[in-house]
């Protein structure tokens, strides 16, 4: 089966003749109907039932058909992206990170001319590396410490991906203004025991993939997200907690107090990229933003 073929069963299908598909696609007919007779043979399918009056999907042919457009239409867009005017996108996938905000506009701006195109995608550690590793984002944004660390760095080997460090920061927790705790200079995790937590949703791979650095305490009561403005309506509107690195620069700082974690372990925030594809300008560039970024956040 070619991409050729599948084109030559989505004009079959469109015109409903053998011969007006042939006359469109501008192939003669016997070629046309010996290789639809080969992809048939190869499938082990009937996808046409051919008569005087022309010719129509079978069960089979539509249920071909659904994808064979799917393979077209990416491939539409593949073509379309070495044509003179289409402009290029960049994607990043990140932990629920509220700094990113300002790298991605200032990246916009610059870049604005030879791209079309900007995505921040905040998800799970799961789909961070695969995302990375299949190619569909440009860069991943994640964390490492002592839990999350041997297994990560496992799983970023097996994928051929670098984790870049961009600092080191302690555990800070989360509060609404207003809450029990608000006024404490620091905390400890005996001061949160009793008060219900917020965590970020992970997929259940049996792998330490947490993206939330404190763990769940006995009986503890938990409310799972999987979005940042839920986790934070969440604390607003509770005496709840989440525990994160504590980089924040968005609004949500009008909302919320961020308060240090006694003895809390350290965390390695870094970024992902895979090491089979090239760093581009709009990489390094948001790379250097990212930096300035979590420069003022530890200025503020």
């Amino acid at each position: 089966m070619n991409f050729q073929q599948c084109r030559y069963v989505e004009a079959i299908a469109e015109t409903g003749s053998f011969s007006q598909a042939a006359k469109k696609l501008y192939v003669t007919q016997p070629n046309l109907s010996a290789s639809i007779k080969d992809l048939e043979a190869e499938l082990g399918v009937q996808l046409f039932v051919r008569s005087n009056t022309g010719a129509r999907l079978t069960d089979d042919g539509n249920d071909f058909i659904k994808y064979a457009k799917r393979i077209i239409g990416e491939l539409d867009l593949l073509e379309k992206r070495y044509q003179q005017k289409f402009r290029k996108g960049f994607t990043v996938a990140s932990h629920h990170y509220d700094f990113l905000f300002l790298p991605l506009t200032e990246i916009v701006q610059a870049f604005e001319a030879d791209y079309q195109e900007f995505q921040l995608i905040e998800t799970t550690t799961k789909k961070i590396l695969r995302s990375v590793d299949k190619f569909e984002s440009d860069l991943g944004i994640i964390y490492l410490d002592a839990d999350n660390r041997p297994i990560l760095e496992k799983s970023l080997i097996n994928q051929d991906l670098s984790f870049i460090s961009l600092g080191e920061f302690p555990t800070r927790i989360f509060l609404r203004k207003g809450h029990p705790l608000a006024d404490r200079k620091v905390l400890t995790k005996a001061d949160l025991e009793g008060y219900p937590q917020v965590r970020f949703r992970q997929e259940k791979s049996g792998l330490n993939f947490d993206e939330d650095t404190l763990e769940v305490l006995d009986n503890q009561t938990i409310m799972y997200s999987n979005d940042r403005g839920t986790v934070m309506n969440l604390l607003t509107a509770s005496d709840a907690y989440a525990s994160g690195l504590g980089i924040v620069n968005g609004f949500i700082k009008e909302q919320i107090v961020l308060i240090p974690l006694a003895d809390s372990p350290v965390h390695t925030l870094g970024l992902v990229t895979n090491n089979k594809r090239k760093k581009t300008p709009i990489i390094e560039a948001f790379i250097e933003r990212v930096k300035a970024s979590l420069a003022e956040s530890e200025k503020n």
